[in-house]
């Protein structure tokens, strides 16, 4: 993996030429924060079917997370230079080394299934809540500020770490059109 001169990131435009800037916990709790929300509301759905259910739910929650940090993240960039947005770098004390002869891209690809169910588990219980054991107006309207929040604002939010990113192989990197 080919990487641009140090001191070519920083935390906020993690791809520019502006100096490093270290991260400091509150960046990082801003940083995962609508993550976090979205877990809190998962088990919160979660709870609604069965409290134990919730722990489940959260305790997958951290360890997809964990899992990811193993699997995907150090093949990124941002984790071998210290300017993961999310801070997972510090996070997982960089603890992960990458194997050689794969890249950022295919692991992305190959693993990112460990993160799923955090975000289709809760609307699935909603899904049943809502048709199995009668309607609940609570029980909608936390199913769409879930919605909302890991479909939408998550994604939204998590776009602005892209603005002037050189990651060449990152799977959200725009592919160059054939001319």
């Amino acid at each position: 993996m080919v990487f641009p001169p140090k001191n070519a990131y920083n935390r906020r435009n993690s791809m520019s030429t502006k100096p490093t800037l270290p991260m400091t916990p509150r960046d990082i709790l801003r940083e995962n924060a609508l993550q976090i929300v979205m877990y809190i509301l998962g088990a919160a759905i979660c709870a609604l079917l069965w409290w134990p259910l919730a722990l489940l739910y959260l305790t997958y929650a951290v360890l997809s997370n964990v899992l990811y940090m193993a699997w995907v993240c150090p093949y990124c960039g941002h984790y071998a230079l210290g300017t993961c947005p999310a801070g997972f770098h510090i996070l997982s004390g960089r603890r992960f080394k990458p194997k050689l002869g794969t890249t950022f891209a295919r692991e992305f690809r190959r693993n990112l299934w460990v993160m799923v169910p955090g975000w289709f588990v809760p609307p699935i219980v909603a899904a049943y809540l809502l048709l199995v054991t009668g309607f609940s107006w609570p029980v909608l309207a936390l199913l769409a500020i879930f919605c909302f929040v890991a479909f939408w604002w998550l994604p939204e939010s998590s776009k602005s770490h892209c603005e002037g990113c050189e990651t060449v192989d990152c799977p959200r990197r725009p592919k160059p059109k054939a001319s």
